[in-house]
């Protein structure tokens, strides 16, 4: 059995100078996996690419301390009300490791905002192993509307969604890299989302 144990999902305050018990403190290599500092991301909706989704740049916040307490945010351009979240923390299951945590924005079925989680480790040689492997596959290299991706993980939904607080909108996928971040997202109604090169 895996138990699993989580740093809250909501915006808070940096917490205390502990490191959960054998965490090694982030490197500036760690803290970058994150590639957003400033800047809107385009998204286009495929296959026709006649839609546009920009996810637009609130916020990073970070320490300085060895902690780093990271957080990231965007809101979406269709509902400035949705707001997507890029966190690192450290995720304590067999052992703790380093982690980033997306929160995916969506609406319910009853109109209720909500968010699922899509989490990696930042240190992706061993996804096929352990507590990632059958949620995250690694590709080498991808295509998605005729561009050509490296070094990408596809990325499931952490914890199946609770079929009460499900949605159409909810997003049941998502790829990611370390230099572009995000560069697609699926959506439970069909929806594919691909970012603008």
């Amino acid at each position: 059995m895996i138990l699993l144990a989580v740093i809250a999902c909501e915006k808070v305050d940096p917490p205390n100078n502990t490191l959960p018990e054998g965490a090694t403190p982030y490197t500036e290599a760690d803290i970058q996996f994150v590639p957003y500092t400033s800047g809107d991301k385009v998204f286009k909706k495929m296959p026709l690419l006649d839609s546009t989704l920009i996810l637009n740049f609130k916020e990073r916040l970070r320490t300085e301390e060895y902690f780093a307490w990271d957080q990231t945010f965007f809101t979406f351009s269709t509902d400035p009300d949705l707001e997507l979240e890029l966190r690192l923390r450290y995720l304590q299951t067999d052992n703790s490791q380093k982690t980033l945590a997306i929160y995916m924005p969506y609406y319910d079925y009853s109109g209720v905002s909500r968010h699922n989680i899509f989490e990696m480790p930042i240190d992706s040689t061993n996804v096929s192993e352990g507590f990632f492997q059958d949620h995250i596959v690694y590709h080498d290299t991808i295509v998605f509307n005729s561009v050509e991706w490296y070094d990408v993980l596809e990325v499931d939904e952490l914890l199946s969604t609770d079929p009460a607080k499900d949605g159409s909108t909810n997003f049941s996928k998502i790829y990611y890299n370390t230099v572009y971040g995000i560069i697609r997202m699926e959506q439970n109604n069909g929806t594919v989302w691909v970012l603008q090169q």
